[in-house]
């Protein structure tokens, strides 16, 4: 759990959902992203304008990257030889080698780029917040490929198990953009509440949008996209992730200090976790 205001991460003991360790990283850390080997996490600090590199196994801090104004968010090559930074106030993308950690390359991309979301085929899903579009890179020459328009105030990002689909909150307009991986066309809209951050895949068949501006998740079917239900969490819930193998899904509050770990079948929360203060991101392997 990524703590902006303490410029920590807060890791969690997933099966207890105990606190176990505090790792220092830049300043006012935005988002996370877990190597495909599980060995290493990228951290983007904003105001430090760099990432930090913190080793898994002893959760000790080993690198820091000076990279463009504004990271945000971040991930990993599916080999794990790249990492990709979106950096916000910069409107670029840094390509990263992670052999070395040295800088690539930056790409422009629309203006505001925030959430950053590989692929499993490799290609880079960014959302940029103040062009209000959502911009398709490819994942071994930094290329954009394709820009999609989702207005206003694209946010988070979300691909559904199978890869056909990826999910793109908007902040803004209060809409959630279905995106179609094999055309980069947008497969349909829905609206569910209002002020969403972010949004994660509940099995095949449904998802969660956070409900910023009213302090709730909403579950949704997949097929009809209706509402099937609410779960009040903390105050300003952000960024959300599933615990592979279970229905529990962990969420970012980011008003409340706090993050809820909610079960999704029985759509209740089951547990809420002092964190840092200010939490966005989330980060769970």
């Amino acid at each position: 759990m990524v703590g902006g205001g303490t410029d920590d991460v807060t890791v969690i003991d997933t099966s207890t959902h105990e606190v176990v360790a505090r790792v220092p990283v830049g300043d006012e850390p935005m988002l996370a992203a877990l190597s495909p080997d599980g060995r290493r996490l990228l951290v983007t600090n904003r105001d430090s304008q760099d990432v930090s590199v913190v080793d898994v196994e002893t959760l000790e801090p080993i690198r820091r990257v000076e990279l463009q104004d504004g990271p945000a968010g971040c991930g990993f090559s599916p080999d794990g030889s790249r990492a990709f930074v979106a950096n916000e106030y910069a409107h670029t993308v840094s390509v990263l080698d992670t052999a070395s950690w040295e800088v690539i390359r930056h790409v422009d991309v629309g203006h505001g780029p925030c959430d950053l979301l590989v692929l499993p085929g490799g290609d880079v899903v960014v959302t940029n917040e103040e062009s209000h579009d959502t911009s398709i890179l490819d994942g071994t020459t930094g290329e954009r490929r394709a820009a999609v328009a989702t207005p206003d105030g694209p946010l988070g990002l979300a691909a559904s198990p199978d890869g056909r689909l990826v999910l793109v909150t908007c902040f803004v307009s209060n809409h959630v953009y279905a995106l179609e991986t094999s055309t980069w066309t947008i497969a349909w809209v829905t609206r569910v509440g209002t002020g969403h951050v972010g949004a994660c895949f509940v099995g095949g068949d449904r998802f969660l949008v956070s409900n910023s501006h009213e302090d709730h998740l909403s579950l949704v079917d997949l097929g009809t996209r209706e509402e099937l239900g609410r779960v009040r969490v903390g105050q300003n819930p952000a960024t959300l992730r599933p615990v592979p193998g279970t229905s529990l899904v962990y969420v970012a509050n980011r008003g409340g200090d706090s993050a809820s770990v909610v079960d999704a079948d029985a759509m209740r929360v089951v547990q809420t976790v002092s964190v840092g203060s200010s939490p966005l991101g989330v980060c769970v392997g």
